[in-house]
């Protein structure tokens, strides 16, 4: 068997990154810094998300898209049906409006993008293990996703990877998970202090999302922690900042006047304020401001020659916009711990947003009197895609080993309710009248009633395969031959209580198809209709479902024997 490299792939809103190891001997993770620049001696955790076309084709992509390009920016967002930017950012409807021009789908920029950057890291590997590597190794690929992000948006992105050439073994984890695993096994191994009982929130900003998740250290050598409580989450990324300040500048030149100056210099004034005023902003005095050539002097609100001047108070008002939801769900997640009867040690600031100096005093100042530090951890924007790396060597086995890695993460907690709907015997004590049915069998059944496999802020170990039974009524006679085939629905709920029965707040997550030979059904015990005197036998299946970091899997089973390792159909409008 050959060795294997596993290689992780933070795919972003704003930035992507790349890291990559061998799975055997000291697995050191090797961090893609060198990405094309056209600035001498520029090294970068990440590079940018933006990709431009020429004649249809791709052209130009990260660092070396031109300012004056026609260029797709955010487009993540895009892969998301729900996502609340989509025709409000910018960014996000000028890439929507150029997709029209070229023909394209975002699926189709988003595969050519990751194309690009996976052809990238093989040139990468490459250099470190000689040019017939991949004769040498298996490939094994961890993309990173928001946990937030809908069921559907995440497979979309599983299958724009295939589409991108990437190889078949590709797994999904959870942004937050894997920025966990990366600090917390750096931390482990710097720092004395920690102890088993610890519980630390980590707050993963990213540029579209921010995503909580909670741990308590359950082993420290190895280092083990379980999630200990419910994950949270919103559509609050530093492109909303970029965005409140975009307005702003709008309103403040006039709307008519600000679009009527070139895309270049709005273009300049957007980089200027993303790579400097928002990475050195604290929330002090201290006065800022951006070029925009070709915008018209106003001395009265600060525009002079070409420069505009920041007040303090329009800076803190745009940040605060977007750091004050971020304080909420911190402030969230930490009572969430607390009504779990645990106490939090530490915030754990992640990813490109959580190097923010103003969103880390914001957060000191706000827990300052309850003993809870606030930390920016080093390497904070890369530590996603080194998270995935170490998440897929824990989740794979190569030559050398004897079986699966140790796993650091030994426990998660539902954000959903999961389950099925489906018929049980009517009770009018207990189901509405409405739903009452009469099926083959003669008898009177409740139908719409939910079965949760699993309810939201559950506890559920590693690995564990969650179970249900189902059953269908078929008819199938002696002659018949060939697959039966078969389909079911699995539906999830947000809300902290589930209902019994499938109401608005029950939605659709996904429908798995399956299906028997006629001549294994045939053997089933037959009965007739009462009424039609038609002849029907009952199929009993169990639907076993693996709960893992990002997504979930399904197997279908008849008699013990595996019928379907089966792909689901995700509902594009799940939220």
């Amino acid at each position: 068997m050959a060795s294997e490299i596993v290689v992780g792939i933070d795919f972003g809103t704003t930035h992507s990154g790349v890291s990559w190891a061998v799975n055997g001997g000291s697995k050191n993770v090797r961090l893609i810094t060198d990405w094309p620049n056209p600035l001498p001696n520029a090294n970068s955790e990440k590079v940018p998300t933006t990709i431009s076309y020429k004649d249809g084709k791709p052209h130009n992509w990260g660092y070396n898209v031109g300012l004056g390009e026609d260029s797709f920016k955010w487009f993540k967002i895009l892969l998301d049906p729900d996502h609340k930017l989509r025709s409000k950012a910018e960014a996000v409807v000028a890439s929507s409006a150029l997709l029209r021009s070229l023909n394209k789908t975002a699926e189709d920029v988003a595969a050519d993008y990751l194309r690009i950057i996976w052809e990238y890291a093989k040139e990468d590997i490459s250099r470190m293990k000689g040019d017939n590597w991949e004769s040498m190794y298996n490939l094994k690929v961890v993309l990173t996703v928001p946990a937030i992000w809908s069921p559907a948006a995440k497979d979309k992105t599983e299958k724009v990877a295939r589409a991108a050439g990437l190889p078949k073994d590709i797994s999904l984890v959870s942004e937050p998970e894997a920025a966990a695993l990366a600090v917390m096994k750096e931390k482990n191994d710097e720092d004395e202090s920690l102890e088993v009982g610890d519980v630390f929130v980590v707050c993963d900003a990213g540029g579209g999302t921010v995503d909580l998740i909670s741990y308590k250290i359950t082993g420290l050598n190895p280092l083990q922690m379980e999630e200990c409580a419910k994950g949270d989450g919103g559509l609050c990324g530093s492109v909303l900042v970029d965005s409140a300040f975009e307005k702003y500048i709008k309103t403040l030149v006039g709307e008519d006047d600000y679009n009527s100056i070139k895309q270049k210099p709005k273009v300049r004034m957007m980089r200027e304020f993303e790579m400097g005023v928002k990475r050195c902003y604290t929330g002090d005095n201290k006065e800022f401001s951006v070029d925009l050539p070709g915008v018209d002097d106003n001395p009265k609100e600060g525009i002079m020659d070409d420069t505009i001047r920041l007040k303090p108070g329009m800076l803190r008002t745009v940040f605060d916009f977007v750091i004050n939801q971020i304080v909420n769900l911190v402030d969230n997640q930490i009572d969430e711990v607390q009504e779990r009867g645990q106490r939090v040690k530490a915030i754990l600031l992640v990813g490109g947003f959580g190097s923010s100096k103003y969103m880390y005093q914001r957060l000191k100042n706000a827990h300052r009197g309850v003993g809870i530090q606030v930390l920016q951890v080093n390497g904070a924007w890369s530590s996603i895609c080194r998270g995935a790396t170490l998440w897929g060597l824990e989740n794979a086995t190569d030559d050398n080993s004897t079986g699966s890695t140790k796993k650091t993460v030994t426990a998660r907690i539902a954000r959903h309710s999961y389950g099925i709907c489906a018929c049980v015997p009517f009770d009018a004590t207990r189901h509405l009248f409405q739903d009452r049915v009469r099926l083959p069998d003669g008898n009177w059944w409740a139908n719409n009633q939910m079965q949760w496999l699993l309810k939201r802020g559950e506890r559920v170990e590693v690995g564990k395969l969650l179970t249900t039974q189902i059953s269908s009524s078929v008819q199938v006679g002696f002659f018949d031959s060939g697959i039966r085939s078969f389909s079911q629905q699995l539906w999830f709920c947000p809300e902290n209580e589930p209902p019994s029965r499938k109401t608005a707040s029950v939605k659709e997550l996904c429908t798995v198809q399956y299906g028997i030979d006629c001549t294994k059904l045939w053997l089933e015990r037959s009965y007739r209709d009462p009424q039609t005197k038609q002849k029907w036998r009952d199929a009993t299946f169990d639907l076993l479902v693996l709960l893992d970091s990002a997504k979930l899997h399904f197997l279908v089973a008849y008699k013990d024997e595996p019928v379907a390792y089966t792909d689901a159909d995700y509902r594009e409008t799940a939220s």
